[in-house]
């Protein structure tokens, strides 16, 4: 075999072994973060449980906090909410988007974390926010933007009302000892819209 056979099989070969470390760096993350939590969780029993090194893990991820984000990315992910040209339909799915969110085991882990350790890991809180908060804020914004110019809702604040939303859901789901959402969505739908008028 030449040189060059030699080197092309190296390449051939070596890109799976690094896409399974990855793959097994990120399962042993989710699998800790599960069993001891986030403030337990460190980098040396991320490396242990993975069969890797830690300086692998740091050659891809510059912190604890990317490689959390990164390993609970689907689980995390809110979405954006939908325009069906229902103003309550929208509202509904994006109450419903938090609280699904939210109340996933890992991803409550991860939320609370990047919510609460902002002051020792800055970019975890704005890698959070920047790529899984506001474009789903984003998106419901513009869907009380929507509901306020066909007059479904008074309020002109849809800022406001966000808060009210998210700050509802965050106090049910994660900080009460048990989540709290029956009755939860049709609740805050209330808030916004006032009764729903039967047909």
């Amino acid at each position: 075999m030449g040189r060059k056979e030699k080197v092309e099989k190296g390449r051939s070969s070596g890109r799976p072994r690094s896409e399974r470390s990855k793959a097994a760096i990120l399962l042993a993350v989710r699998e800790l973060l599960l069993k001891d939590g986030y403030a337990n969780l460190t980098i040396e029993a991320v490396a242990q449980r993975a069969g890797v090194s830690k300086a692998t893990i740091y050659r891809w991820w510059k912190t604890k906090g990317e490689l959390v984000l990164e390993a609970a990315e689907q689980e995390i992910a809110i979405g954006t909410v939908p325009d069906t040209g229902d103003s309550r339909v929208d509202i509904d799915a994006a109450i419903g988007q938090l609280i699904d969110t939210f109340t996933r085991p890992l991803a409550s882990i991860v939320i609370f974390a990047a919510i609460t350790t902002g002051s020792s890991d800055p970019n975890m809180a704005h890698l959070f926010r920047d790529r899984f908060v506001y474009p789903w804020r984003v998106s419901a914004c513009e869907a009380l933007e929507r509901a306020r110019a066909r007059g479904d809702v008074l309020a002109d604040d849809p800022q406001f009302l966000l808060d009210v939303i998210v700050g509802t859901v965050f106090q049910r789901t994660l900080v009460m000892k048990g989540p709290m959402i029956d009755g939860l969505k049709g609740n805050l739908l209330g808030v916004i819209f006032g009764p729903k008028r039967s047909t």
